[in-house]
């Protein structure tokens, strides 16, 4: 009897039928892991590897339709077991190769140290359901005194107010989120304020699991005292759902009420609205609400502790024409602040920003560790508790602590730009460009990381990138007065020496408007190469005390001086001889 056919043998053994019926179930199984996928949280890896066996296992079909699909043929053969033997090593090696090590959350810097066991939690922006459109910055003042409230918790990790407000908007999934944030909850809410009432819904979110831990509306008359007890409550709730214990200071300090005033409090909400727009304007908006809060009841340390913010934010940036008045006012209001409350870790804060950028080193150390302690998730104390550091000269220190900062902080531009600037001064430009590169992936439009790349390719000897990003930073930016120093010394090492003039005739045009700091001359003329020029413009920087101290000296740019014995004075004068090398 001649030999059957291949299509003989195939159809006897009804290869075709077993190939089908199998895909059939294997695409129902493929429909049911994408829909259980989210609901049993199962994990890619799992997922990967049920595809891989599906994958496999239509191979060991065709196997087991060949050896027993013709009827009558049911004994097992060697070959038939080796060929599914082998099948089944090949899906071993496969499910290893691609099984991904771990699902980290996708956030701008991966170098962000894990805190080992202690819970995370992100809260949302509020929705505002007030009637009066006008009343939104009492949504958002409510949603900022919550992260006050919780940050004042050890036990809790609570992502700052800058990063979790681009989900105003359009607001992802909640593991999305909690992905982006590297937080496990989310705490979202709204509020309603009308006429004498207030209502305030908050609901907490398991993020892993997508799963609400508690929820609860909050109906009150609205009084400074019931707002307070609002605050204090969603705390201590989240803090007993995360089973996180609090130590008595800290119920203490959640339980006080700042004010009995409720005009008062409603300035100070609109003080912190404005400080977070961030403008000229606003900021001199945010100035007269907190003088209005303070008029109402002096004994308002917050209002105090938020003027003395400000006021160093805008000596810090040269905003407005009396810098030296800003200076002794910022400092007042803060001292101010602690005298009425010695537990406003803003108060301490903007007390050490003071001290810093007067170079009081120690002062300013001690202040912003004590604002840390009363606050551990306050991000900008971590941060210019870095800078101190890096000014200094203890760059490690500095990397360690502004790790802590941007993991509070994870999508804040300021917080990346402080990544750039110790990268900058440490004098890591491969990494510096790497990290700022990043950032304006997510922040394209902001004229500082710019500038700082700017400055970062100058010093890598990239002179004309270097100017185009500096030039892109002026383009963007409001005054960009610092922007200018860092230019016009960009122009001078590239050897354009008619710019790098202009420069400084613009300079000092802005100085007649008291926007420009000293400092800044004395930048442009080391780029021309002018080094005893430079000297002048940072003994007079000293004696202006606008902070020069805090910046320069362990700026790259000042590098050529550090034999000069002018120089070395003057480093000497402000504690840093020995420390800056």
């Amino acid at each position: 009897m001649p030999d059957k056919s291949l299509l003989q043998r195939l159809k006897e053994r009804r290869l075709v039928q077993w190939a089908v019926a199998y895909l059939a179930g294997a695409w129902l199984v493929f429909q049911g892991v994408e829909v259980v996928a989210d609901p049993w949280n199962l994990s890619t890896a799992l997922q990967r590897t049920l595809h891989l066996l599906l994958i496999v296992g239509f191979f060991v079909t065709l196997v087991l339709a060949w050896y027993h699909g013709e009827k009558g043929r049911q004994r097992v053969s060697g070959a038939e077991l080796l060929m599914i033997a082998a099948l089944l090593a090949i899906a071993a090696i496969l499910i290893t190769i691609v099984r991904p090590e771990a699902e980290a959350p996708t956030t701008p810097y991966t170098g962000v140290a894990v805190e080992g066991t202690k819970p995370a939690i992100a809260v949302l922006p509020f929705d505002n359901f007030s009637p009066n459109p006008d009343d939104a910055y009492f949504a958002d003042g409510m949603h900022e005194e919550i992260i006050r409230q919780l940050s004042r918790i050890s036990g809790i990790k609570v992502i700052s107010r800058t990063s979790v407000m681009q989900y105003r908007e359009a607001r992802p999934a909640a593991r999305q989120i909690a992905g982006e944030l590297g937080v496990g909850f989310l705490l979202e809410g709204s509020a309603r304020k009308a006429e004498d009432q207030v209502r305030l819904t908050v609901q907490l979110i398991d993020a892993s699991r997508d799963e609400h831990v508690w929820a609860d509306d909050y109906d009150r008359d609205l009084t400074a005292a019931h707002l307070f007890e609002i605050q204090s409550d969603v705390a201590e709730r989240v803090a007993a759902a995360l089973e996180v214990e609090l130590s008595a200071s800290e119920r203490e300090r959640i339980e006080r009420h700042p004010t009995e005033s409720l005009t008062a409090y409603d300035l100070y909400l609109l003080g912190l609205y404005n400080w977070n727009a961030w403008t000229e304007e606003a900021l001199d908006r945010a100035v007269d609400y907190f003088e209005r809060a303070v008029e109402l009841d002096p004994t308002m340390a917050r209002a105090h502790a938020g003027l003395a913010v400000v006021y160093s934010h805008e000596w810090l940036h040269a905003w407005g024409s009396a810098v030296g008045e800003r200076r002794a006012k910022a400092r007042g209001e803060a001292r101010m602040a602690l005298a009425l409350d010695s537990t406003v870790a803003e108060g301490h804060a903007a007390l050490g920003y003071v001290l810093m950028l007067s170079a009081d080193w120690e002062g300013a150390d001690a202040a912003f560790r004590r604002a840390i302690d009363l606050s551990p998730s306050y991000a900008i104390a971590h941060a210019w508790l870095a800078e101190l550091l890096a000014a200094q000269g203890r760059h490690r220190e500095a990397w360690e602590t502004i790790e802590q900062a941007l993991a509070l902080e994870p999508l804040s531009p300021y917080m990346n730009l402080d990544i750039g600037w110790l990268l900058y001064r440490a004098r890591d430009y491969d990494r510096a460009a790497e990290e700022l590169g990043r950032a304006l992936e997510l922040f394209p439009n902001a004229p500082q990381l710019h500038a700082l790349l700017g400055a970062v390719y100058t010093q890598q000897g990239k002179l004309r990138e270097g100017i185009a990003e500096l030039e892109e930073g002026m383009r963007l930016s409001e005054t960009g007065s610092w922007f200018r120093g860092y230019l016009g010394y960009a122009y001078g090492r590239a050897g354009r020496e008619a710019d790098a003039r202009r420069i400084l005739t613009e300079l000092r045009d802005l100085a007649v408007l008291g926007y420009v700091d000293a400092e800044l001359f004395a930048l442009v003329h080391l780029g021309l190469g002018e080094f005893d020029e430079a000297v002048d413009w940072l003994y007079q920087a000293q004696e202006d005390q606008y902070g020069w101290a805090m910046w320069i000296p362990v700026d790259p740019i000042v590098d050529p001086l550090r034999s000069d014995p002018r120089y070395l004075a003057l480093l000497d004068s402000v504690g840093l001889s020995g420390v800056i090398q």
